[in-house]
């Protein structure tokens, strides 16, 4: 009897799957936009994404809301830098439009963003229509908007609603008191009016999730919605329960971990496509979980192709180098001897062969790893031994702060010195500073970043900016800058310019087109971060020629850290079309590479 359930649910769930991608293959749009309303001409993949969009959209518009089986919302996981702001905003302008046509009610369109993209989205509505479609935007952010559509005295819903769950009490209609002001009886304090564009945080949609469930939306649209991959979290479950004629999910990279990821971003999308979860753990996730070792990468790209395929026209997805023909080349520069492929290039000129102290921490190290491996277990102590190796690689005195201070360029330059990695970047940035160009130092480590801003201001006579996680998102202060606007500031400065960034700070939404290097100092164990955070020059809006730069630290007689690390990231397959992006190398991958 079980067996026969099982086999009902898998019947459900396929015939609703094929109900909804049929549904989705029939969406076409019958007529482009009115681009004259346009600031300006959409690139020809931008058209097409839009006109994509239309087409699901107007489907759903034109189904009755309480249909469980109506089209509902898609995901646009487009790479980084292929305009989604630009195509959503588009999208909501023409939602109104048609619905104003039609005179159907112009709802409210909600934009989910993290906090250092909102005032990217606002300048963005600035540039991208003549005349703008909203009646106004809402900054629903303390600070700004926030306190004037709260209801006075009422704590944020996550509050009360931990202490209902406390309490044993059952969430009831007539238990939640609603912390911000909607419906008629709000008057003029109400917050959702007709063609009004509201602006709003994933934490500000997880504190106020009873009053905004209760909205009924236009559109709303999540950006960098990677935020709501986790179905058990506060927010993912306020976003599934958000009602809207249609909701658009839009990411660069829609499986950051797993394939769970995925699925939990298409069911807010799309509910019943991919079928419960688990249903889809059964079909996807088992298979790869269950392969041998040696398979699992191709098991995962051809699992990834077919998930794929299964999703159909509810995801689009093109990757930057198919599409913009206008940008320039883009050049990996690698200090790791390698074959050539594709745009990869091997530079020995950002090798440097390991010599005095550097060469000798590192040999100790090991040495005394190798002794005391011979008498005791070190199963424990292999990790501080490769957190070692990967410090010394950067510089073999890292640990020891106050003693690597310099007050003059010239003593800076001799503390670099120390380390073949720091000599190799100081070549670069000689070379960068030449053409009058500018750069992005990837690293994560906090106490790398600092020492380099101390030397590097000494040495060219700047004011370095670092942008790592301790950065303000927004400007609170009016002394202290936010991600934006020092990115502004870099670019802004004529000629030769340095900004230090942690590749994670990077990972959301931001642009730097003024920059057109990058090096790499440390890289990221996941080869599709080290992609999102060299991407952030590499856009719509870059002119010149970019270079990624790879620097290495090199041993004379065997491979060291560096070596071991490239060899790595290039064995995990980065597959353009696929659902899945590769996973990150482990620490017991390089610890076996290593024999450690």
């Amino acid at each position: 009897e079980k067996q026969e359930k099982l086999s009902l649910v898998l019947k459900e769930a396929e015939e609703l799957h094929d109900e909804l991608r049929q549904k989705a293959l029939e969406s076409t749009v019958s007529s482009d936009p009115d681009w004259s309303n346009y600031a300006r001409e959409p690139f020809p993949h931008q058209r097409e994404g839009v006109l994509w969009m239309l087409g699901l959209l107007d489907r759903a518009r034109s189904e009755a809301p309480d249909d469980l089986y109506r089209l509902q919302g898609a995901l646009l996981a487009d790479d980084m830098g292929l305009g989604k702001t630009y195509m959503s905003l588009v999208a909501a302008g023409e939602y109104l439009s048609k619905q104003e046509k039609s005179g159907k009610q112009q709802k409210p369109i909600l934009v989910i963003a993290p906090l250092s993209l909102l005032e990217n989205w606002e300048d963005e509505v600035g540039v991208t229509y003549k005349g703008v479609p909203f009646k106004d935007i809402v900054v629903l952010q303390s600070g700004r908007d926030l306190a004037k559509y709260r209801v006075k005295g009422e704590k944020r819903e996550t509050v009360q609603m931990a202490k209902m769950l406390e309490n044993d009490q059952i969430l009831d209609e007539d238990a939640i008191r609603y912390a911000l002001q909607i419906g008629p009886d709000a008057g003029a304090k109400r917050l959702d009016v007709e063609r009004r564009l509201v602006l709003a945080t994933y934490q500000t949609l997880r504190d106020y999730q009873f009053s905004l469930c209760r909205i009924d939306w236009g559109m709303v649209i999540f950006d960098e919605a990677q935020n709501i991959k986790n179905p058990n979290t506060l927010q993912t479950r306020a976003a599934k329960g958000l009602k809207a004629d249609f909701k658009l999910l839009a990411t660069g990279t829609p499986v950051e971990n797993s394939l769970g990821d995925f699925w939990c971003l298409m069911d807010t999308a799309q509910p019943g496509l991919l079928g419960s979860w688990p249903v889809f753990r059964d079909t996807w996730i088992k298979p790869i979980l269950t392969a041998d070792e040696d398979d699992r990468d191709s098991v995962r790209a051809s699992l990834g192709q077919e998930l794929r395929d299964a999703v159909g026209p509810f995801m689009l997805r093109r990757v930057k180098e198919d599409q913009l023909t206008g940008l320039p080349s883009k050049t990996i520069r690698c200090g790791v001897p390698q074959p050539e492929s594709g745009n990869l290039v091997y530079d020995p000129g950002l090798g440097s062969t390991m010599e005095g102290l550097q060469r000798q921490a590192y040999e100790d190290i090991l040495k005394g790893y190798r002794q005391q491996q011979a008498t005791e277990d070190m199963r424990g102590k292999a990790l501080a031994v490769l957190q070692q190796l990967r410090e010394v690689s950067l510089h073999p005195r890292l640990r020891h702060e106050a003693e690597l201070m310099a007050d003059d360029p010239a003593s800076a330059r001799r503390v670099m010195h120390q380390s073949g990695k720091l000599q190799v970047l100081l070549k670069t940035l000689d070379a960068i500073k030449s053409r009058g160009e500018k750069v992005i130092l990837f690293m994560v480590t906090k106490r790398l970043q600092r020492l380099l801003k101390l030397w590097l201001d000494q040495i060219y006579g700047l004011d370095v900016a670092i942008i790592n996680g301790d950065t303000a998102a927004v400007a609170k202060k009016s002394d202290v800058l936010s991600r934006k606007q020092l990115i502004t500031q870099f670019e802004a400065a004529s000629g030769f310019n340095i900004l230090i960034m942690s590749p994670v700070a990077a990972g959301v939404g931001l642009t730097v087109v003024g920059a057109n290097h990058v090096v790499h100092l440390e890289r990221h164990w996941n080869p599709a971060k080290e992609a999102q955070a060299s991407d952030r020059v590499y856009r719509i809006g870059q002119k010149k020629p970019v270079t990624i730069h790879l620097p290495a630290v090199l041993h004379p007689d065997f491979d060291a850290f560096d070596v071991h690390l490239d060899r790595l990231l290039r064995g995990k397959l980065m597959l353009k079309d696929a659902v899945v992006t590769p996973e990150s190398v482990s620490e017991n991958e390089v610890l076996k590479s290593m024999g450690l």
